[in-house]
């Protein structure tokens, strides 16, 4: 029995990561040392101090985030995990509101424009660009502003919607 399909060659060649499922904070490397065009990223990195309010721990934590670095994923491997749930920038249970500093989270999904700009951001998918104070948000509290003006309106019914067909 042959363990291999026959005449299936693979066409491509998939880079070290790509679109999926797959969090991009533990499957990406990080943006130091890669070349992108004028914004070549030195292999010597700098860090930057971010300050997190944890304030459902009543804590404040500071460590040194490298360039490039997924700030969760730094203060994971520096021993203080942070609340997490997708990795991914889709849910907001890693939410914060930036008190000082600003943050590169192009691949943050699960928060608004709207939001972004009122200071909003997720840690998982989130970099640090200069010196950063952040404060944890409630994960509700962050949703409930980002979808809360789609739900609880219009009546509600008993029983399935397939029950009065």
């Amino acid at each position: 029995m042959e363990t291999e399909r026959e005449g299936f060659e693979p066409s491509i060649e998939l880079p070290l990561y790509s679109i999926s499922s797959a969090a991009p904070s533990t499957t990406r490397p990080p943006l130091q040392g890669q070349n992108w065009g004028k914004w070549q990223c030195s292999s010597m990195t700098n860090s930057h101090p971010v300050t997190v309010h944890w304030r459902q721990q009543g804590r404040v934590i500071t460590h040194h985030v490298p360039d490039g670095e997924y700030i969760l994923r730094s203060f994971e491997q520096q021993g203080d995990p942070l609340p997490f749930s997708c990795r991914n920038g889709c849910c907001t249970a890693c939410a914060v509101r930036v008190i000082s500093g600003s943050i590169d989270q192009r691949e943050a999904l699960g928060l608004s424009r709207e939001l972004r700009a009122r200071g909003y951001g997720l840690l998982c998918v989130a970099r640090a660009t200069g010196p950063l104070e952040v404060e944890t948000q409630d994960e509700d509290e962050v949703y409930e502003l980002q979808f809360g003006r789609h739900f609880g309106r219009g009546r509600v019914r008993s029983g399935l919607p397939l029950d009065e067909e």
